[in-house]
C-alpha cells in the first residue's frame, strides 16, 4: 500500500479531516474508492494515473466521501467497548443476550443456558475463553445458517438455480457473498455462499435477511434495479430488517 499526496486537499474537499487518502495503484483500468472502518479512505487507480485525474475523481464525489465517512464515524463512536471475556459480561446469541459464567477448568467446553452461557476453559484465562467461546459459535453458526440457506431456497430452485456450498468465516466489513458456480471440465460447479461467523449473534430475521440478499445474486450478479425488485419481492421489509442488524454494530 502506498501514501501519495495530491494536488487536492482530499481531507479538506471531502469535510473529513485526518482522513487522508490511501492511494493503492496496480494493473486496473478504472478509479474507484471505498470507506473502511477505522475510518479509512481508500483509493485505487491504475499505475499511471495523473495525481491531477484521481484529484478530480475524488473532488467530483466529495458529498458521497463525506457521507459515508460521517456514517462510519458515527458508527465508530458508537461502538461498545471490546469484550473482556470474563463473568458476568453479555454476550448474544441469535439475538439473545446471555451472561457469560466462566470456569477454570482442564478443557474448554460450552453450555448454553437460560439466559447464561457457561463457558469452561483452562484457567479461566480470557484468551482461552474467547477460543472457546468461538468455537461454539461457529459449530452454532453452521447449523443455523444452512437450515436458513434451506429454509429459503425454494424460490431460487424455481429459477433454475442449484444450492450454494455453505462456508463460514470471520469478516471485518460484509455479512456474505456470493461466488457464482462457473462451467469447467466436469461441469458446472455450484456458487459458493460465504457468510460472516458475527452473524450468528443477530437475530434469526437480520440472518434470514442476508441469506436471501446473497441467494439473490444467483440471479442478479450486481446490485441493480432487478436485483432489488427480486429482494423487494421475496422481503418486503428487508430494508427494516438491514437497520436493525446495522444497528447491532457487530462488525469490528
Amino acid at each position: 500500500m502506498k501514501h501519495v499526496g495530491m494536488a487536492l486537499d482530499v481531507a479538506a474537499s471531502t469535510r473529513a479531516p485526518g482522513v487522508p487518502p490511501e492511494l493503492i495503484r496496480s494493473r486496473r483500468r478504472t478509479l474507484s474508492v471505498e470507506v473502511r472502518p477505522g475510518p479509512r479512505l481508500i483509493v485505487r487507480a491504475p499505475q499511471r494515473c495523473p495525481d491531477r485525474e484521481i484529484a478530480a475523481f475524488l473532488d467530483a464525489r466529495r458529498d458521497w466521501i463525506a457521507h459515508h465517512l460521517g456514517r462510519m464515524q458515527a458508527r465508530e463512536a458508537n461502538r461498545p467497548p471490546p469484550p473482556r471475556y470474563v463473568t458476568g459480561e453479555s454476550h448474544a446469541y441469535l439475538g439473545e443476550h446471555h451472561r457469560l459464567e466462566v470456569t477454570a477448568a482442564r478443557r474448554g467446553a460450552v453450555t448454553r443456558g437460560e439466559g447464561t452461557l457457561h463457558v469452561a476453559a483452562a484457567g479461566g484465562e480470557p484468551q482461552r475463553v474467547r477460543r472457546a467461546l468461538e468455537a461454539w459459535y461457529r459449530v452454532r453458526a453452521r447449523e443455523h445458517f444452512a437450515a436458513e440457506v434451506a429454509r429459503c431456497f425454494p424460490p431460487f430452485a424455481g429459477l433454475g438455480h442449484a444450492v450454494p456450498v455453505l462456508t463460514v468465516r470471520t469478516m471485518t466489513s460484509r455479512w456474505g457473498s456470493l461466488a457464482r458456480g462457473r462451467s469447467g471440465l466436469l461441469g458446472r460447479r455450484p456458487a459458493r455462499m460465504t457468510l460472516n461467523l458475527a452473524l450468528v449473534r443477530a437475530p434469526v430475521e437480520c440472518i434470514e435477511y442476508v441469506v436471501v440478499h446473497e441467494l439473490c445474486h444467483l440471479e442478479h450478479r450486481g446490485h441493480g434495479r432487478g436485483f432489488y425488485a427480486l429482494l423487494e419481492r421475496l422481503m418486503p421489509d428487508w430494508r427494516a430488517r438491514k437497520r436493525r442488524l446495522e444497528a447491532l454494530h457487530l462488525l469490528p
